[in-house]
């Protein structure tokens, strides 16, 4: 059951071009068969917004198989104040607007290369959600002044090393692929995206001090 629902959805996530698409398939599918664990990730991508360094976190739910499979979903929202000069209304009155943005997110990732402490894995992404521009008006209330739907793609590659069994730090690059089905906002969304940081594997912590199985969730 759980092959028939993540293989597709996996096959359009990853759009691997046939006849290397569909041996991995066969492989993510054999990795599905294996018996899942829950997977809790926190994670801060880079990237940029009209040519502004940014930072957006992810919270993501899912599970993990084998330690080479993972899904789930996750929501996403930027942390990087982005604020301009802009003139709202009849009276062309200035203000300050604060941008917002964040989006649901179904994922997928597989790691394609484990070799000691390395590891190098695809995590994918495609998420609907909203940016919008918020000020506060004279009686010190928050008001949005314009707001637009956006549906995105984030493909990227990862390379990750293991410093010792409970810590390692990674490496990452994509791209962020972004459509709008209103206002513009006058912002560019999308743009690469960069991975770098120290992941903590608190399911190797968790299972030591449980007596459990080694093998870390991610």
């Amino acid at each position: 059951m759980v092959q028939r629902i993540v293989v597709p959805i996996a096959a359009f996530l990853l759009a691997a071009p046939a006849p290397a698409g569909a041996q991995l398939l066969d492989t993510i599918g054999s990795f599905l068969r294996v018996k899942p664990r829950i997977s809790v990730i926190v994670d801060t991508r880079g990237s940029f917004i009209s040519n502004r360094n940014v930072r957006i976190m992810g919270v993501k739910l899912g599970l993990e198989h084998g330690g080479r499979v993972r899904y789930g979903i996750g929501y996403n929202f930027l942390i990087s104040p982005i604020e301009r000069d802009q003139a709202i209304g009849p009276d062309g009155n200035v203000v300050t607007t604060h941008l917002r943005f964040g989006y649901v997110a179904p994922y997928f990732g597989y790691t394609f290369f484990v070799r000691r402490h390395w590891e190098v894995s695809i995590p994918v992404q495609f998420g609907i959600g909203s940016g919008s521009l918020v000020y506060r008006d004279e009686g010190g209330a928050r008001r949005r002044s314009q707001r637009t739907t956006v549906v995105l793609y984030e493909p990227a590659m990862q390379v990750q090393y293991r410093l010792i069994k409970y810590a390692a730090i990674y490496l990452g690059w994509g791209y962020r692929l972004v459509a709008r089905t209103s206002a513009s906002l006058n912002e560019q969304f999308t743009a690469p995206i960069y991975l770098l940081g120290l992941k903590v594997h608190f399911g190797d912590i968790y299972r030591d001090l449980h007596g459990g199985s080694s093998r870390s969730t991610r």
